[in-house]
């Protein structure tokens, strides 16, 4: 699994800003997509209407008068206990049963004031919005009324029952005193009847002060029953009542496109800028000079990549038929770093290879041979990459006699080589031929390597543009056999590991690897005004042309030795 460099942690804004530049398909994408689908979404979303209905809560005229004027029967309930039983299951049933079997969806909260709540319905027509939140808050508002009904009713029963309790307990404290009443009413003689009242006189100092205590509680509960049974009305109503009517919607309350927008077009950038961020970071490509140096071989030059006017036969020129670009330019510079690895060496034959197929090695064959070649050097360019050879489509001549019929049919080096009709070079090139049985095997022979000590004795140097590293081991077969190697890169495709690991096989042959050429970098010289510095412009696509036009295959600029 690829793991996250910890360097992203030390991404300055400007680093961020050359990445969202580099992957910018990443970044622009998951915006598009976003912009898309809220496009979608709004279009194909059904109208929807909004409406809302406030009710308030209080405390009753008869609570107040069971609990007296500092009851903290509201705050004890909580306004989120008022909610939960809007929400709940006896109000939800009324609505239903009150609409015929609908049970809308209704958002119920708290309100700015904090006495009152809010049913919010939202429906398909506006007329459905309205009569969904007025019906859930009357049936709340009924629910609640009858609620606080019930209570009172069980209050007052309570109080009843306490009422006659007391007055049975009164009676029960009397009963002794009735008897001696009834006694003494019944007396038939004088002596008795002082006895009897005396004994009532005294019952009656006992019995006082409880009985006095049991009216005043028959008193005071039988107060608040009358109070209770006068405010019960008051009660139906107080407890809480619709302050607010939700009125029939004007417009829909579906979000506007122009907010879908903006929110997916955040939305989108934050995706795409983590996106680009992680591509960048899990993409293991070479992209720069820098990354090549992380690789620890030396960076001989970078080519700029060419514009949309260049095809693949004008950059394989550049340096003959482009000399005013940035182009050929690189080459030339990759020409300078190699003539200074030169410098007191004894090196003839240079091979010029990539990690894969298409990264570039043929192109820079090409160009390197021609840059060399017009500082008089005598150079061959000799295609050795028996199984895809480029070089003969890229000088317009066949393919065939080459290399292979030197060794298969001896035929001499003057009837294979072409040498390019031009008084700016001494350049000859050499195609392949036809192709070996088996590849492999015929650059890896001795006869193979006793040509190419034969090519070396006829030029200066020996320019050989091979098969890549990794896929085949033909590279590495005549790596051994010539005095050093180029390795060519490809921006954006090589990545890191590739280019590694052919330089390692490389060297694991004991190949003398001089460094690596960058082709298709995004830096180039045309960014510090190459061309209005010296004087000079991109030469036009009618000059190209002429070249062309020498001849059909452009077998008119080359010739036999």
């Amino acid at each position: 699994m690829a793991q996250i460099s910890p360097e992203i942690e030390d991404l300055e804004i400007s680093d961020y800003f050359r990445i969202f530049l580099r992957r910018w398909p990443w970044f622009v994408l998951p915006i598009a997509l976003m912009l898309g689908l809220a496009t979608l979404y709004t279009s194909t979303r059904a109208p929807r209407f909004t409406a809302t209905a406030q009710v308030l809560l209080a405390d009753s005229a008869a609570q107040r008068a069971i609990q007296g004027e500092s009851s903290p029967w509201f705050l004890d309930r909580g306004l989120a206990n008022e909610i939960n039983i809007a929400q709940g299951d006896q109000v939800r049933d009324g609505v239903t049963t009150a609409l015929g079997g609908i049970t809308p969806d209704m958002r119920i909260d708290q309100s700015d004031n904090s006495d009152l709540l809010s049913f919010t319905s939202t429906a398909s027509t506006s007329l459905n919005a309205q009569l969904f939140a007025n019906t859930w808050a009357e049936v709340y508002v009924s629910t609640k009324q009858q609620e606080a009904a019930d209570s009172i009713g069980a209050a007052t029963e309570g109080l009843e029952a306490d009422l006659r309790q007391l007055r049975e307990d009164r009676q029960e404290v009397r009963d002794p005193l009735d008897q001696l009443e009834d006694q003494l009413a019944n007396a038939t003689s004088e002596t008795q009847q002082v006895r009897l009242e005396n004994q009532i006189n005294r019952l009656k100092s006992d019995l006082e002060v409880e009985l006095e205590l049991i009216d005043a509680r028959i008193s005071t509960i039988a107060g608040n029953v009358t109070r209770l049974q006068l405010e019960t009305e008051l009660a139906r109503t107080g407890t809480a009542r619709v302050v607010q009517v939700a009125g029939e919607p004007l417009g829909s309350s579906n979000a506007p496109l122009s907010r879908n927008l903006a929110l997916a077009g955040m939305v989108g950038m934050i995706l795409g800028a983590g996106l680009a961020v992680l591509i960048d970071n899990l993409d293991r490509s070479i992209k720069s000079g820098d990354d090549v140096n992380v690789t620890g071989a030396p960076l001989l030059g970078i080519i700029p990549k060419p514009g949309r006017e260049f095809n693949s036969t004008d950059i394989a020129l550049a340096t003959m038929t482009e000399t005013a670009t940035p182009v050929a330019d690189g080459y030339q510079k990759v020409r300078t770093a190699v003539e200074f690895a030169l410098l007191g060496r004894r090196i003839t034959s240079l091979l010029i290879t990539s990690p894969n197929q298409g990264e570039g090695k043929t192109t820079t064959s090409c160009n390197l041979a021609w840059a060399m070649s017009a500082v008089d050097h005598r150079v061959v360019l000799a295609d050795v990459d028996f199984r895809r050879p480029r070089v003969h489509e890229v000088f317009g001549c066949d393919n065939e006699p080459g290399l292979s019929d030197n060794l298969l049919h001896d035929t001499p080096f003057n009837k294979l080589a072409l040498r390019i009709d031009d008084r700016r070079s001494n350049m000859v090139v050499i195609p392949t031929g036809a192709r070996p049985p088996s590849p492999g095997d015929f650059v890896a022979s001795p006869a193979f390597s006793e040509l190419l000590r034969n090519l070396e004795n006829e030029a200066d140097l020996v320019i050989l543009d091979a098969p890549p590293v990794l896929p085949v081991s033909d590279a590495l077969s005549i790596a051994r056999q010539v005095d050093a190697v180029i390795v060519v890169a490809k921006a954006g495709e090589t990545t890191q590991d590739e280019l590694e690991e052919a330089i390692k096989n490389l060297k694991g042959v004991g190949a003398d690897v001089l460094g690596v050429c960058l082709v298709g970098a995004k830096e180039s010289s045309s960014r510090y005004g190459y061309g209005k510095i010296y004087g000079e412009t991109t030469p036009k696509r009618g000059r190209h042309r002429q070249i062309e036009d020498r001849g059909s295959d452009r077998s008119g600029d080359l010739q036999r030795i």
